[in-house]
């Protein structure tokens, strides 16, 4: 039994060896043996680097700036006008105003806040 295990063993070993390719040696190298064409070689790999690299940075400037969007200009004046009212509403209620304008101001408020939503959404179905 031990000796049909080491047989087997030997016979998988043997496959292995074979099915494995042979590493090239150093002068079988796949680079050009011409200091020219190893040269044109060397600035072509270097061009295509510049190029990804100036993709990259392409990318990351398209990221770091948006366009002009006038939904989100929009939106921000919608939101400053929300701030407005809601600060208007809370000096009202300080100085003991009665109810009816401090709603007033508040349903405003609240109105123009989903309008400032609105646009702020709209800007970012655009980009």
């Amino acid at each position: 039994m031990e000796r049909e295990l080491s047989e087997s063993t030997l016979e998988r070993q043997a496959d292995a060896e074979q099915s494995t390719p042979e590493t090239p040696t150093p002068t079988e190298s796949a680079w050009p043996q011409d200091p020219a064409e190893l040269q044109a070689s060397l600035r072509r790999i270097e061009r295509v680097l510049e190029e990804i690299h100036d993709r990259f940075e392409t990318i990351t400037r398209e990221r770091r700036h948006h366009e002009f969007s006038p939904a989100r200009l929009i939106g921000a004046i919608l939101q400053a006008l929300v701030l407005g009212f809601v600060i208007a509403a809370l000096a009202n209620w300080a100085y003991g105003a009665k109810e009816g304008p401090l709603l007033v101001k508040l349903a405003f408020a609240a109105v123009f806040q989903l309008g400032a939503l609105t646009a702020f959404m709209l800007s970012r179905e655009k980009s």
